[in-house]
């Protein structure tokens, strides 16, 4: 058993252990039933599972599994509990300091350039160029800050392209970040819909902190075949959904509407433009840090 032991102010503990593929969902259930507020699996080879089949939860076959305690139950007594049970397992110990989690990961968030006339400014900073676009975004728990490759292949794609008076959807909009950049460069109207209602929410903070709500309607998965006619499909997801969307996508569009798709794997574009080679043409392929965006116009 390994412990952390360092003095300082806290709220949580964790305890980790190392457990094969078959022992996950008994442990799982144990550290649970011993008063874990939370548990967590993480490969422990950091081998990443990045896009797993939609209803499927693949494991690694050696993993390291976490379980978070609030401090109103004792470490010994936790500690003892486990290792009385798991006997022929290392157990480590570790106190999580107090500080608010988001703020913390925010404090790596800097104010950046995409394209020539697109900026994202985390809440907290000014901007630096007050003639830009500027989009001032606090993404809270959801996707989409302009850090990842994807979200810049979006942003520089509207930054590049005339969005005026366009009406758009994104396609599972995280934080809402393409709809403000295509709103603030001159769209009339996005949708936005996502199946995390954390997104949803984001996504309207962010619109209202950016003086662009009047511009956003969020749209319920099952309402989104009765959009039609659009001029632009915004849609930064994965791979996997992206490949059951080629008539959804299709139907949204007005002829020779635009469509800009994203999280994708740089190899996974030849796939992605089999798929819809039926009913897109002109494909264009952008890649940045191995993931890709792939631009296509709406067959007549």
């Amino acid at each position: 058993m390994q412990q952390d032991d360092k003095d300082f102010d806290y709220d949580y503990f964790e305890v980790s252990l190392l457990c094969g593929k078959s022992e996950i969902v008994s442990l799982e259930d144990f550290m649970l039933s011993i008063g874990a507020c939370s548990v967590t699996y993480r490969d422990a080879q950091d081998v990443a599972i990045l896009e797993p089949a939609p209803g499927k939860m693949p494991l690694w076959q050696d993993i390291e599994i976490t379980a978070m305690f609030t401090k109103d139950f004792l470490e010994a007594e936790i500690l003892r509990v486990l290792e009385a049970k798991y006997q022929d397992k290392n157990i480590k110990l570790e106190r999580l300091k107090n500080q608010v989690w988001e703020r913390t990961w925010l404090e790596h968030f800097k104010p950046m350039q995409f394209g020539e006339n697109t900026w994202i400014i985390p809440s907290e900073y000014e901007a630096v160029n007050e003639k830009a676009i500027n989009i001032y975004l606090d993404p809270g728990m959801a996707f989409g800050t302009g850090t990842h490759a994807t979200t810049a292949l979006c942003l520089r794609w509207i930054d590049e392209h005339d969005m005026k008076n366009v009406e758009a959807i994104d396609f599972g909009c995280g934080s809402g970040i393409l709809a403000i950049a295509a709103l603030k460069h001159g769209a009339s109207k996005l949708y936005c819909t996502d199946i995390d209602p954390q997104a949803i929410e984001s996504t309207l903070i962010n619109a209202t902190n950016n003086e662009v709500i009047d511009g956003i309607e969020v749209i319920e998965g099952k309402d989104v075949n009765n959009l039609k006619d659009l001029d632009i499909v915004l849609a930064n997801i994965l791979a996997a959904p992206l490949m059951t969307l080629v008539d959804v996508f299709h139907g949204l569009l007005k002829e020779k509407g635009e469509l800009v798709m994203s999280g994708i794997l740089k190899e996974q574009t030849d796939e992605i433009v089999e798929k819809f080679k039926g009913s897109f043409v002109d494909f264009e392929i952008k890649i940045m840090d191995d993931w890709a965006s792939v631009y296509c116009i709406k067959k007549s």
